[in-house]
């Protein structure tokens, strides 16, 4: 990396003081995602290489490729702080080229999937702050203004280059350093800021002895701006260089507004009352009364005093309102405790998340769920009125742990998935079993009768009913070199062209009964079965007007085929189980077997998908709702979940694994990962 120096004096050492916005109007289009992380040292460690901070954004999201994005914001963070602190041996300098390098290959390898929206859009800044020295990373456009006395500059101007669309790899190619002195200010953010505040009146604002009349004014102008002069989102840190803590101006309340506050002077209250008491009783019992020398003694003693304290004592605990308010009051009081708790779990949870301990990150959560149920429980035993206020702060938790659970499981929750047909709302009754693709053609067939349903994708209303046979019916399809292949009974295969021709070929030996036939795919012109009967894999290949078959698993039978579900092939075959393992076999024989780490745990009846091409498996898990894309080197898993995805029964991937069209029910959706 090029390294460019900017030109700073030294200054005694310092601390940094950060103030952050991030904001996202929640009624603008979601075509941008922002953010600001910023990170101290938590140990002798981490202190050695100084603090972190990051600001980004990526701008012209296509629809429905926010979330996506979202998650490239949060990863990339994640990436360069993990490689950041990884190795405490490297200075400050070394340790940021090397997360600037891992950021590239984060990049990259999002941009061979297939996410190549962010080229041109990505406005990045690293920042790093260790003895007074500050080294910046960054790419795209993004502003970072330097204040030193009265001269305001942006520095970002002295090392920027643009992005090479054709290089993701060099996205972060220079590094510029410097060192701050004492009152310096730093104001790094997205050029968005210029449609609130001028660079004349930041530099205004920022003259004062903290940024924080800055950092106020943007703040009020974000939440109190109209439809018309919208800024959809916002990311800005300001760091100011100091001894001590800038000083904020406190809000002082107005003398005339300070009630005063009357003391009650209950000796005195108690001694009045007293009196009286006695003089009820002197005039009542006579002098002569030979009660009257012992009611004198009693009542010039402390004795009704203390009668008449012990009154108002009982009188107070005896008092149901009273009683039953302290009661509520301690409750809420328990409740509060366990909100902040919730709060400070998952705030850890969230921090092990950053340095990808996904282990620790979910135990915290179950601590924090935990915390939850006690609160719950609480809760429950105070009335309405008295915990409407609490109930809504533990709604706002209970969001705050779902949202971290799905960080954990790398979900992505899909509302409102797009539906391109309805297969029920025809003059005739089709019901699909299966979903196939065809160059830009989906088909689907049926058990109930011989007809394929034809969708074409360039006009998603153009339904064709295709006639194959009167007497057949169709358990199993698998695609081949430009055919659809359908299994109709155990001796015959029928293979249908683009043309709407097709040919029938003979099995030997015969499947025997395609109740026991699970899944079926083709493979390098080979017809692969998967027989829970005969507990093995057939492979056909074809002969004439004949597929013969054999064997193809080297251990027969195979027990653990018993619950088997479901099979795919990339030139090993795997073969997914009802306890939610997918085991791989490698030329007939068994190679692994693979757990998916997702939550809730994989179990019960389930599709598999992928080719030779596809970095990912697929798995379709209709018990959760789910299509769970699990990376066939690293075990990586992303989650992609719906309630509309009620009646999950098959589903198809595009080659280039932008695009997976389900069919749940009668339906047929299409998602964009």
């Amino acid at each position: 990396m090029i390294s460019d120096t900017i030109k700073l004096m030294e200054e005694p050492l310092l601390n940094l003081y950060f103030r952050e916005i991030v904001y996202h109007h929640p009624s603008a289009k979601k075509d941008s995602v922002c953010g600001v992380f910023s990170y101290e040292a938590l140990n002798v460690e981490e202190a050695k290489l100084g603090n972190l901070y990051l600001v980004g954004k990526i701008s012209n999201l296509p629809p429905k490729k926010h979330k996506n994005f979202d998650f490239l914001l949060s990863l990339l963070a994640s990436a360069i702080k993990r490689e950041f602190y990884s190795d405490p041996r490297k200075t400050t300098l070394e340790a940021l080229e090397s997360a600037l390098q891992s950021a590239n290959i984060y990049l990259a390898d999002f941009t061979k999937r297939g996410h190549k929206e962010w080229l041109g859009n990505l406005a990045f800044t690293c920042l790093t702050f260790s003895q007074n020295n500050i080294h910046i990373g960054q790419t795209g456009n993004m502003l970072i203004y330097l204040l030193r006395g009265e001269t305001l500059s942006n520095i970002a101007r002295k090392f920027s280059v643009p992005q090479n669309p054709l290089h993701p790899l060099k996205t972060f190619s220079n590094i510029a350093s410097g060192i701050l002195e004492e009152n310096d200010k730093l104001i790094i953010t997205a050029p968005d800021i210029l449609q609130i505040v001028s660079t004349s009146k930041i530099k205004e604002l920022s003259s004062q002895s903290s940024t924080e009349q800055l950092y106020e004014s943007v703040k009020n102008y974000l939440e109190n701006q109209s439809e018309e002069s919208l800024v959809k989102s916002l990311a800005c840190l300001f760091l100011e260089a100091e001894i001590n803590p800038p000083i904020t101006k406190k809000k002082i309340i107005p003398s005339e507004k300070v009630t005063e506050i009357i003391a009650l002077d209950l000796e005195n209250l108690l001694s009045s009352h007293t009196d009286k008491l006695n003089g009820v009783l002197k005039n009542k019992i006579p002098t002569t009364s030979k009660l009257s020398k012992p009611l004198n003694i009693i009542l010039n003693s402390k004795i009704p005093h203390y009668l008449l304290i012990l009154f108002l004592i009982l009188t107070i605990l005896l008092s149901p309102y009273l009683v039953q308010k302290i009661y509520y009051e301690l409750k809420i009081k328990q409740i509060n405790n366990l909100v902040k708790r919730m709060k400070e779990t998952i705030n850890k949870s969230e921090l092990s998340l950053v340095y990808q301990d996904q282990f620790r990150a979910q135990a915290l959560l179950q601590q924090a769920n935990a915390l939850m149920t006690t609160a719950d429980y609480l809760l429950s035993q105070l009335p309405e009125e008295v915990k409407e206020k609490t109930n809504q702060t533990i709604q706002i938790i209970q969001k705050g742990l779902a949202n971290q659970q799905n960080t954990i499981n790398n979900v992505i929750n899909i509302e409102n998935p797009e539906e391109i047909a309805d297969l029920s709302k025809n003059s005739f009754t089709f019901n699909p079993r299966g979903i196939l693709k065809l160059e830009n053609f989906l088909y689907f067939y049926e058990l109930n009768s011989g007809f394929l349903y034809k969708i074409n994708l360039n006009n998603t209303q153009d339904h064709i009913l295709v006639f194959l046979s009167s007497k057949d019916t169709f358990k199993l399809g698998a695609v081949k070199d430009g055919f659809i292949i359908l299994l109709s009974n155990p001796e015959k295969i029928y293979i249908y062209g683009k043309t709407d021709n097709y040919s029938t070929y003979a099995l030997k030996p015969s499947l025997e009964n395609t109740l026991n036939i699970k899944d079926m795919i083709n493979y390098n012109d080979t017809l692969y079965f998967l027989d829970t009967a005969k507990l093995n894999i057939f492979g056909y290949t074809p002969q004439e007007s004949v597929l013969n078959g054999e064997k193809w698993l080297t251990k027969d039978p195979n027990p653990e085929l018993a619950d088997a579900q479901s099979l795919t092939i990339d030139g090993s075959i795997y073969v997914s189980k009802a306890d939610g393992t997918i085991i791989e076999y490698k030329q007939g024989k068994k190679s692994r077997e693979i757990k998916p780490k997702v939550s809730p745990p994989l179990i019960g009846s389930s599709q598999l998908f992928t080719s030779e091409q596809m970095k990912n498996l697929y798995v379709l898990d209709p018990t959760n709702r789910r299509i769970i894309a699990l990376n066939k080197k690293d075990d990586f898993t992303v989650q992609y979940i719906s309630d509309k995805f009620d009646s999950l029964k098959d589903f198809w991937v595009d080659q280039d694994e932008n695009t997976i069209y389900i069919l749940n029910g009668t339906k047929v959706f299409r998602i964009n990962i």
